[in-house]
């Protein structure tokens, strides 16, 4: 207000500005007559929002599907859940990709989830004994339950020898669709993709054994991408924390033994989180109801882990 009183009665009122710019002067006064209407008129300029969970929609829908456009989208929300907007409102709000319109590649944890029902996982990890010497133990899982399907220790880890585990796991032709492993060495990796029989191609040894001789489709990971094997990955840290770091292994055996009750344990006795249930029944099994006298139980059994590590919570009978 004292700019503008002194710009009607001193025409020299420029000069007097040192700190601040003239342009500056009149840029406030221009933002102050905007905000002065909007004020009086009332309401925000602009076209209305649309509510929240609307836009949280629109995301989630074009983050799933990056390949739908606004109008695919907009259909799906007006004849499926009643919810009805222009094309234009629905871009606003997408999720957009860069990309030049070619077809959007499907992504691992969307592979892993369509094919988790014939789709088993396979890793290795390594145990000191008591005298510093390396063991490898290697785990086959199917992904849909999380079940350990099977689980060998060794000093001297060969391509033989995981073909022979596979063998074992798969009896009577009770094979997966597809095997997801990394891409370790002893695998017999090829350095650059090999023809089979068949026709297909092959980046190593194990994957040419597997889909000539077994039907699976071996798929290794990306180089460099453990978390395309995310669920193996997070079962070995189970295994680590949860057995392997709390004992000195005297000998192989030992070694052998440990493992195969932890694994017992995780199959029969575990609830998993990822799946809701327990390995050996499958995603959401049903938990047994207990008994119940007011808000104490009757009578429940704890049947010791790894000589009391864990403990298997069940009814007693």
């Amino acid at each position: 207000m004292l700019w503008i009183w002194l710009s009607r009665h001193w025409s020299r009122w420029r000069s007097a500005l040192v700190l601040i710019q003239p342009e500056t002067v009149l840029r406030w006064h221009r933002e102050g007559y905007r905000l002065y209407w909007r004020r009086r008129s009332g309401g925000i300029g602009g076209r209305p929002r649309i509510p929240r969970s609307h836009i949280n929609l629109i995301r989630r829908i074009s983050s799933d599907h990056p390949e739908w456009g606004e109008d695919r989208i907009a259909l799906e929300l007006r004849t499926k859940l009643g919810v009805e907007h222009a094309p234009s409102t629905i871009r606003r709000y997408m999720v957009t990709s860069k990309g030049d319109g070619a077809p959007v590649p499907t992504a691992w944890h969307t592979f892993l989830a369509g094919h988790a029902r014939e789709l088993w996982t396979m890793d290795l990890t390594t145990q000191p004994l008591w005298n510093y010497s390396v063991r490898y133990v290697l785990v086959l899982m199917e992904l849909r339950s999380r079940r350990v399907v099977h689980v060998g220790v060794t000093a001297s880890p060969t391509l033989a020898w995981v073909k022979q585990r596979i063998r074992e796991a798969t009896p009577f032709g009770s094979v997966p669709r597809f095997l997801v492993h990394d891409n370790d060495g002893i695998f017999g990796q090829f350095g650059r993709r090999r023809p089979g029989r068949t026709g297909r191609s092959y980046r190593s040894a194990l994957d040419l054994w597997l889909g000539e001789a077994l039907k699976i489709k071996g798929i290794p990971i990306p180089f460099g991408a453990p978390n395309a094997a995310a669920h193996i990955e997070r079962f070995m840290g189970s295994l680590r924390r949860e057995c392997l770091n709390h004992f000195i292994f005297l000998s192989e055996d030992h070694l052998r033994r440990t493992v195969l009750a932890y694994i017992t344990y995780y199959n029969e006795g575990r609830p998993h989180q990822g799946i809701d249930g327990i390995p050996e029944f499958g995603p959401g099994s049903p938990r047994a109801t207990p008994q119940e006298r007011g808000d104490c139980l009757i009578k429940i059994t704890a049947r010791p882990v790894l000589g009391g590590l864990h403990h298997d919570y069940r009814l007693a009978a």
